[in-house]
Formats: C-alpha cells, structure tokens, sequence
C-alpha cells in the first residue's frame, strides 16, 4: 500500500511541474482564446500568441508562464461554455 501511495504521490508531483501540455492529454485546456474573440480573431500560430503572452518581450495580455511550450492553440482554442 504504501508502494502504492508512493506511486500516485509521484506522478502528482510530476505532472503538476510541466505546465499544460500534460494537461491537453489528460483532457484539461487553460483558458480559451475564445473568451476574448475580439483580442484573438486573427490569431492562427504559437508565433501569434507570443507575440502578445511572451513574457520576455513585455506582454500586452498576461505572459505565459511556459512561453517554450508549442502548442498554444491545443489548449487555448478550445470551446467554452456559455457564458450568462
């Protein structure tokens, strides 16, 4: 059992340390893109997001806090539900 424990332990751990690239896989997404469709109706590439979320170039939006990530549009653009 504690084997056991100590095995859900660890990938806890480890998976709340790489950011939201697991959490794409595990069916997590971080904030759409789509909550903010005026900001982002252009946006089509990672390059785009960072352009504006990198937070070495003085980010317009809020920086990203995994800017070497790829995949910005897996987690980001996904739908979201109604909003009242």
């Amino acid at each position: 059992m504690k084997q056991f424990i100590k095995m859900i332990s660890f990938f806890v751990i480890f998976f709340s340390m790489f950011g939201c690239a697991y959490r794409y896989y595990l069916g997590f997404h971080g904030p759409s893109i789509k909550l903010h469709p005026e900001e982002h109706e252009s946006v089509a590439t990672d390059k785009e997001c960072l352009e504006c979320h990198d937070p070495k170039i003085d980010p317009e939006g809020p920086p990203t806090p995994h800017p070497h990530f790829t995949g910005c549009l897996k987690c980001h653009n996904d739908e979201t539900p109604l909003r009242k």
